[in-house]
């Protein structure tokens, strides 16, 4: 079974490597079948690595040169200059060429950024919470900062997510969101459209419309292509994005 990545068409023409990984092509076995790149999900971790390794190879890229944010849904952004775990860490960006950022998901929006002006990049991890605490927003009010990055000039891919008609909350969750994210699903109950949200948030940091390309698909609606944790639970496995500068 081949590899089925992600590549998004933003991109194209940029000297940098992106993908996002989806099910096809792995070691992992059933319920985790088949690309599995996520150590925290019960798979074996040999298989994972196996996975991970896999994935890296695809692209001729050095697994040893890979930044790995932690991930705890939170607003930490960590700027990378060499690779490395980044403990309680959603973004992380960087100038530096050969150094793979990874962002991993089962539903959350991992979000890629690219700089071209400056030869700069970041990848965003953005589920609910991080959405709510403007995570990627305050990304690319640090890319400014740091790079100089101008945020109309700025490439921008929100990867494949859960998408609002399979992503129920309750009240609590939805008193966060504008109203224009929430769609009324019965009694206390919300559809939370969270790519809606982030895609608000990059217009507001000042990234031109026609410069934010969004994936169609839905995580839930997928099992072939994608893990999903709202579809599959503890069980689910876990997706990658990378990003490298050339």
């Amino acid at each position: 079974m081949m590899l089925a990545p992600r590549r998004y068409a933003i991109f194209e023409k940029a000297p940098l490597i992106q993908a996002l990984s989806t099910r096809p092509g792995g070691v992992s076995a059933p319920p985790y079948h088949h690309l599995n790149l996520g150590l925290r999900t019960g798979d074996d971790p040999e298989n994972v690595w196996a996975n991970r390794r896999k994935f890296f190879n695809h692209f001729g890229l050095d697994i040893e040169r890979a930044v790995w944010p932690s991930q705890v849904h939170k607003d930490y952004i960590h700027v990378a200059l060499e690779p490395g775990v980044i403990i309680d860490c959603d973004a992380v960006i960087t100038r530096v060429s050969g150094l793979t950022l990874t962002v991993q998901a089962a539903d959350c929006a991992p979000v890629f950024i690219y700089d071209p002006r400056n030869h700069a990049c970041g990848v965003v991890h953005s589920g609910w919470r991080g959405t709510v605490k403007q995570i990627v927003y305050k990304t690319i009010r640090r890319m400014q900062k740091v790079f100089g990055s101008a945020p109309e000039t700025l490439l921008v891919a929100v990867g494949a997510a859960i998408r609002q008609p399979h992503y129920q909350v309750d009240e609590t969750t939805a008193a966060h969101f504008d109203g224009a994210f929430l769609e009324e699903d019965g009694s206390g109950h919300y559809l939370l459209d969270v790519t809606g949200a982030i895609v608000r948030q990059l217009q507001n940091a000042g990234v031109d419309p026609v410069h934010i390309e969004v994936d169609p698909l839905s995580t839930y609606d997928h099992p072939d292509l994608f893990y999903s944790y709202r579809r599959d639970g503890s069980k689910s496995g876990r997706m990658m994005g990378l990003l490298c500068l050339l």
